[in-house]
């Protein structure tokens, strides 16, 4: 029981899963192979090349103990994972090499499932007390010189047929991120691709040629925001790209972001993070629907169960941030996406410096939109979770009524209006006595006496204003129909409806 946890924990660790696909563990020739402690990690088919150089379909199980090479449900060879010393990789062909001593070695080729197999041979190997896998990366394409086809109690004979290179020696907890940017690291390469994050721990490939720019979202002051399609997907699938000039990022701050990112419900999605050509590219999943900014433009404001159910999710983004030590503090409805199923999700369009920031941290140089800052930040430059729940305050507000209660073309008069604090309701807005109560609780002057300073979130879902909030449904996006949903003519459609949709110019069609 203890040995089973054991290795639950280390999957969990690592954050994969079993990826047993032809279900070993169901099959009963399998099972009378197996032990009782064998836990099945991956399956795949494969092609075996034998020492002839002929091709053969198998089937190559991995488990805790063992590995296996299968054909048509006959086990053909079973190999300890402890005898297994390492394995040659071609970085120009799928072939690979799984070297035995004391054995013949395997020699595979897979251009679809050679690098997963080889993470869960170091998951295996991580299982049995080795910490770290040892791999040749070699620039040859056929790999059948550095393969012993036949038994040898001789280690040293096997091992001097291994290529003449470094062995890398990589751990399954940071074995993805290594592995891609060796792979993709070539002789006489200046300007190399350097991943520093994939949200998919199974995606040990990245290629920028996958990639191509269609057109220009949205443009800011340091980075510029393009619609990416992948042209080897089956179906069209849609990115988005934010690319910002390296040292307009405080590169400490983002590689933190990143070793602390976490996929959350309503966040927007980060699939993949590279340092490419002098700049920071961070790539996240499309939200078809675009800004929060653009529909208020469109309809010049929302109703109040359409605000509410906005902005009860914008709270649960607030609260999950709040949980995890970092202020959002750049809310406003720019910064807000809106799917075609109507949910949102916080992003930060245009604004080029990550932020992290540890609670009553005073923080210098944030240009935020004035209509949307507190008054602590305005006096002092303090920046806490409650700034977010002021921030939220202002939201509420300018949804129900199609501006900010403090607006002004004037800087200086908005100040003294955001810092006296006084809200007024236009006569031609219909709201509720509620509606109203949270928005004066929320952007109180004195951020002792908001709305959250004791109870953070739990005091806003306790409001009576989000009586007929479902709050485990909407967390969980449960809902049926939302009361805010945007218009689309086809649901797979990029409209220039939410989006500014520029050409791209020569010099941004490449990387």
């Amino acid at each position: 029981m203890h040995q089973e946890h054991m290795k639950m924990n280390i999957l969990k660790q690592i954050k994969v899963d079993t990826n047993d696909v032809y279900h070993l563990d169901a099959e009963k020739y399998f099972k009378k192979q197996c032990t009782s402690l064998e836990m099945m990690l991956i399956s795949r088919m494969i092609t075996k090349i034998n020492k002839r150089n002929n091709e053969q379909l198998r089937m190559i199980a991995i488990s805790n103990e063992f590995v296996y090479n299968i054909d048509k449900k006959s086990i053909k060879r079973k190999i300890a994972i402890n005898k297994i010393f390492g394995v040659t990789i071609s970085k120009k062909s799928p072939e690979f090499i799984i070297h035995v001593p004391t054995e013949s070695d395997l020699l595979y080729k897979s251009q679809e499932n050679r690098d997963v197999l080889v993470f869960y041979l170091a998951i295996a190997l991580k299982m049995h007390n080795i910490d770290s896998i040892r791999i040749y990366f070699v620039e040859d394409e056929v790999l059948q010189p550095y393969c012993m086809h036949h038994q040898t109690p001789d280690k040293s004979k096997q091992t001097s047929l291994h290529p003449k290179c470094q062995i890398s020696t990589l751990h399954p907890e940071n074995f993805q991120l290594n592995y891609i940017n060796i792979m993709n690291k070539s002789k006489g390469t200046a300007n190399e691709v350097m991943v520093l994050f994939a949200n998919d721990p199974l995606r040990l490939r990245v290629k920028l040629e996958e990639y191509q720019k269609s057109v220009v979202l949205a443009s800011g002051s340091l980075s510029k925001i393009y619609l990416l399609h992948n042209k080897y997907e089956k179906q069209q699938q849609f990115s988005v790209l934010k690319s910002v000039p390296i040292n307009s990022v405080d590169i400490d701050l983002l590689e933190l972001f990143l070793k602390n990112y976490e996929k959350l419900p309503f966040i927007e999605e980060l699939e993949l993070c590279l340092l490419y050509n002098g700049n920071v590219n961070l790539i996240f999943k499309l939200v078809k629907g675009g800004d929060l900014y653009q529909h208020l433009k469109e309809i010049n404001n929302f109703q109040e169960q359409q605000v509410k159910q906005i902005v009860a999710q914008v709270a649960i983004a607030l609260s999950d941030l709040h949980e995890r030590g970092i202020i959002f503090g750049d809310l406003k409805p720019e910064n807000i996406l809106i799917d075609e199923r109507g949910y949102v999700c916080l992003t930060d369009f245009g604004y080029g410096k990550l932020r992290m920031y540890q609670e009553f941290k005073k923080t210098q140089a944030i240009n935020f939109t004035i209509e949307y800052s507190s008054p602590e930040y305005i006096k002092n430059g303090e920046l806490t979770r409650m700034s977010d729940w002021y921030s939220l305050g202002i939201l509420i507000y300018e949804l129900l009524v199609g501006i900010t209660p403090f607006y002004h073309n004037n800087f200086d008069i908005a100040l003294k209006l955001i810092l006296k604090g006084e809200v007024h309701f236009p006569r031609n807005i219909v709201c509720s006595s509620q509606c109203k109560d949270i928005i004066q609780k929320l952007i109180n002057h004195d951020s002792t006496h908001r709305l959250g300073f004791l109870m953070d979130f739990k005091e806003l879902q306790s409001h009576p204003w989000f009586h007929d909030i479902s709050w485990e449904d909407l967390a969980q996006k449960k809902y049926d129909t939302l009361a805010y949903i945007p218009q689309f003519n086809e649901i797979s459609q990029i409209s220039d409806r939410y989006f500014t949709m520029e050409q791209l110019n020569e010099d941004e069609r490449s990387w």
